[in-house]
């Protein structure tokens, strides 16, 4: 875990599966107040999971930030916290989830990571990670970053393999949830695809919606995402 800024609001951060405090951090560039970036189990220095699943994942980011009053998660990262916020439907005022990839079925596996990473074999990490970005992306370093965190995460092998459960248990509960949340997604994801995001829009009582126009972006549409992302957890915080 990791703590930056002071003061009002804190808002809490949760990576993608097998990503980083590092990467995550910039997203939210600008947010004011205290920011908690939290990593998940099996990931980094974090412990491996104990009993995997959404439930043992929730339970550690609200241990992370019991005073946050804001979040921002990212894939894995967003249905841990919409976990939470169906335990405690008033848990956040607000909350930014980012490529939501399920709600009440499990998401799509990601195929040959497994074995690549049970082989330890880091030319295929590696292939694996240039496959999940966009062909335009320029990134050459962030692929050999992310590949060795993938290969020095060995608990990410246990959330791979027995994660297997929906995000959201049942759909019903989404309509408790008391956060004003906002729903990003892209056109053209096949492991976080945009209807998904939709459907989570439509199901929650307070929600707005925005769908970019292609994969990448991080890449291609860093600014709108930030203002975004600002807009939302920045002002009348």
């Amino acid at each position: 875990m990791t703590v930056t800024g002071s003061g009002l609001p804190v808002t809490v951060a949760a990576h993608g599966f097998g990503a980083s405090i590092a990467e995550t951090r910039p997203l939210l560039s600008g947010v004011p107040g205290t920011k908690v970036f939290y990593e998940a189990r099996g990931h980094g220095s974090a412990p491996a999971p104990s009993q995997v699943g959404y439930d043992e994942l929730a339970a550690d980011l609200d241990a992370a930030a019991p005073d946050a009053t804001q979040a921002l998660g990212v894939s894995l990262g967003a249905h841990t916290v919409l976990r939470l916020l169906t335990q405690v439907p008033d848990r956040y005022a607000k909350a930014v989830l980012f490529l939501p990839a399920a709600l009440d079925q499990p998401p799509v596996r990601r195929e040959g990571l497994v074995d690549a990473l049970a082989a330890g074999d880091r030319s295929r990490v590696l292939d694996w990670v240039r496959g999940e970005l966009p062909a335009a992306a320029s990134a050459s370093g962030y692929v050999e970053v992310r590949t060795s965190y993938l290969l020095s995460s060995p608990g990410l092998l246990a959330l791979l393999r027995d994660l297997t459960e929906a995000p959201v248990p049942d759909l019903a509960l989404l309509g408790a949830i008391e956060t004003d949340v906002l729903v990003l997604a892209q056109e053209g994801d096949p492991v976080h695809p945009a209807a998904v995001a939709r459907d989570l829009a439509a199901a929650l009582p307070r929600a707005a919606l925005h769908v970019f126009p292609g994969p990448g972006v991080l890449w291609s549409f860093r600014e709108e995402f930030r203002a975004l992302v600002l807009g939302h957890l920045g002002e009348g915080s």
